[in-house]
């Protein structure tokens, strides 16, 4: 290609960069490589589940009631998207990536409107908004669009109409009206963004510092300005604080009080700050802290240069032309916005005294943080960088790195609803039905994203799909959480008040359950599957294995229908569903075909995970006279994992076999 035909592709994509479109395609690409690559394959997650539970068996007016204890508002907006888009996880993944996007132009219009000599500066304020690494519960979507990212397009549209009004010069009474009816619906409906509304303040005051010197007119103009605003949001911190105080609430207390000392105070700015302003964006390097060459990792770096690339291609085009003579002013305003609405974001989850932690579920707190911290770094860029090319290769990596960084986040999200998947199907391999008012007892599952009141939504879905009344046939809880030592004791109530819903059973009516990360789900007993299977297990799940009743287990009936949309489609039949089986079968009594089960897994190439899988099996060869197949996998399993060498003991002296007590003496020698 000759100079000419380079200077030519150069010119036109020069020109083509200079679009209107640019800034929202890049802001869509950014979004479909953080959010977006697996989205056909995320689910639900956190309360999602129960949400879509709710949705289903009694409908959308539902929400309205399950939410009047604790966001009374709130039903209403749950209420009308549920009624508009259903219960797919696939719909609501998508609607996710669009209100992102929404947000994110949202951003841009705002603060080019209060910034406008600031046009590249806002740029990457939006940029790193929309990728902010601290958040990681974008795919929590059902949850989180309308709990929070709804109310916080309307509260920054109602922004944004005040700033339109002001560069405007206008003072429309039906738009005033329009700016206060979005911010009432913005606060009012959640408390999250409670604080946020200072920054409300502090455009106004951007806005007339360009044209009034005088520090008191302009602040006195400022507050003018601001003031039926104001208004609003101290009705609002009054109706907020006495909701919290009246019967009808039931949720997270309010105690400020308490945490005003100047110590406390001191340690919350440190923590807030470093968290949200330094951490956040530093942590994203840490998915390359040690080179693994793994699938996730490889695909990570190809975001992380797709990403960064693209950013720094179209950033380096829209290089501001500072004409000011205070070039350095505003990135005084950025820093200055940015801490106040770090802080201001804070504010809610500190008043109920929840922690700030980059990890779920505490994460969530970021989303009222994630704005002050894109102001704050792109401020800092800004004063110590300049507008030289350093700033831009910066940023575009800070961007590039947080982009892969939340790819990483969704894949995480991908396994966790596999998995979720995958548990309920070995559920219903396991126990094809249960006996009403059963309780499935376990210390805790291998799911990071779910806990046992929501995975209680899938159980009684899946095994109570024609449920009408609002009690419960089945619950789910996790020994570690809901159960004290002295709880765990025969014929201790289970009493679940779970939002409208309930579930009343007892510990002496309850299955327990048992699963390891890369085993089979387990049903325990006081026999088969006892404390001696499960070494080192925690003292919950010991003393409660004694209440395990596995006859609640209906094992002849029909597996439960699945719905595919929550469950996924039947997994192929692996090593697991044959555990499952030969469990049946063994609960029955059937031991031989315990042995055809284990003979056709051989012939399939299907071996366990875990050596106390083999335990069924090895207790049906003896049963059935196979003594020397049955040794063979005692000392498979005894070599795998010794510590189960007194579960083997305890099999063998069911079975009475003199030979194998000589073989275990051996193998299970100290």
């Amino acid at each position: 290609m000759t100079d000419g035909k380079i200077t030519l592709v150069k010119e036109k994509i020069s020109q083509l960069l200079q679009k209107p479109f640019v800034i929202p395609v890049t802001l869509a690409a950014l979004i479909a490589l953080a959010y977006g690559l697996l989205t056909p394959w995320m689910g639900f997650y956190w309360d999602d589940l129960p949400f879509a539970w709710f949705l289903r068996f009694f409908g959308p007016t539902e929400f309205i009631e399950a939410f009047r204890p604790f966001r009374p508002l709130l039903g209403y907006i749950f209420a009308a998207t549920t009624s508009l888009f259903g219960e797919h996880p696939l719909t609501w993944q998508l609607l996710g990536l669009l209100v992102r996007f929404l947000l994110g132009l949202q951003v841009w219009s705002l603060l080019r409107k209060v910034f406008p000599t600031r046009e590249q500066s806002v740029l990457w304020v939006v940029l790193l908004f929309t990728v902010y690494p601290a958040y990681g519960q974008q795919w929590v979507a059902l949850t989180h669009i309308n709990q929070e990212l709804i109310p916080l397009l309307f509260l920054f549209a109602s922004f944004i109409v005040t700033v339109n009004l002001l560069r405007n010069n206008k003072r429309s009474i039906p738009l005033t009206a329009l700016a206060i009816l979005l911010q009432v619906i913005g606060l009012f409906s959640t408390e999250y963004f409670f604080g946020l509304e200072i920054l409300r303040f502090f455009f106004i005051i951007v806005v007339f510092a360009e044209t009034i010197s005088g520090k008191k007119e302009l602040l006195k103009k400022t507050l003018l300005q601001w003031l039926p605003y104001l208004l609003v949001w101290i009705a609002n911190a009054a109706w907020t604080y006495f909701y919290h105080q009246s019967d009808a609430y039931n949720s997270y207390e309010i105690s400020i009080l308490a945490m005003l000392s100047p110590l406390a105070l001191v340690n919350e700015f440190i923590t807030t700050l470093s968290l949200s302003g330094f951490i956040s964006w530093l942590g994203t390097f840490n998915i390359f802290s040690i080179v693994d060459g793994s699938a996730t990792q490889i695909i990570a770096f190809v975001v992380l240069i797709v990403a960064g690339g693209m950013v720094f291609v179209v950033a380096n085009h829209k290089r501001q032309d500072i004409t000011s003579n205070t070039p350095l002013a505003a990135s005084y305003w950025f820093i200055l916005i940015g801490l106040v609405a770090i802080f201001a974001g804070r504010l809610p989850s500190w008043a109920a005294g929840l922690p700030l932690k980059i990890e779920f579920d505490y994460d969530r707190f970021f989303v009222s943080i994630m704005l002050g911290a894109s102001l704050f770094i792109v401020g800092l860029a800004d004063l110590m960088l300049r507008e030289g090319r350093a700033k831009v290769i910066f940023l575009s990596i800070m961007i590039g790195m947080s982009t892969a960084y939340q790819f990483t986040v969704a894949n995480t999200y991908r396994r966790d609803w596999a998995n979720t998947q995958d548990l309920f199907w070995q559920m219903a391999w396991r126990m094809p039905a249960l006996e009403k008012n059963t309780a499935i007892l376990t210390y805790e599952l291998p799911l990071k994203y779910l806990s046992d009141h929501q995975l209680m939504s899938a159980l009684n879905w899946m095994y109570a799909p024609d449920l009408s009344g609002r009690e419960l046939p089945y619950a789910l809880q996790y020994l570690k959480t809901r159960f004290t030592p002295s709880e765990i004791r025969a014929d201790h109530p289970i009493e679940i008040a779970y939002r409208t819903v309930t579930f009343r059973g007892n510990t002496s009516n309850s299955v327990i359950i048992y699963k390891e990360a890369d085993g089979c789900l387990r049903v325990l007993d006081p026999v088969y599957n006892n404390a001696e299977t499960i070494p080192g297990a925690s003292f919950y799940l010991i003393n409660a294995l004694q209440f395990s009743d596995p006859s609640l287990i209906v094992i002849n009936a029909a597996m439960p229908t699945m719905e595919s949309s929550i469950f996924g489609n039947e997994p192929e039949h692996g090593w697991c569903y044959t555990y499952s089986q030969a469990e049946i079968a063994r609960q029955s009594g059937d031991w031989e075909k315990v042995v055809k089960l284990y003979k056709e897994a051989q012939q399939a190439d299907l071996f366990p995970a875990l050596p106390v899988e083999y335990l069924p099996f090895i207790e049906a060869f003896a049963r059935t006279g196979d003594i020397e197949t049955a040794l063979k996998l005692t000392e498979r399993t005894a070599k795998g994992q010794p510590t189960l060498c007194p579960a083997l003991h305890t099999l063998w002296g069911r079975v009475s076999s003199l030979e194998a007590e000589q073989t275990l003496r051996q193998i299970c020698a100290p």
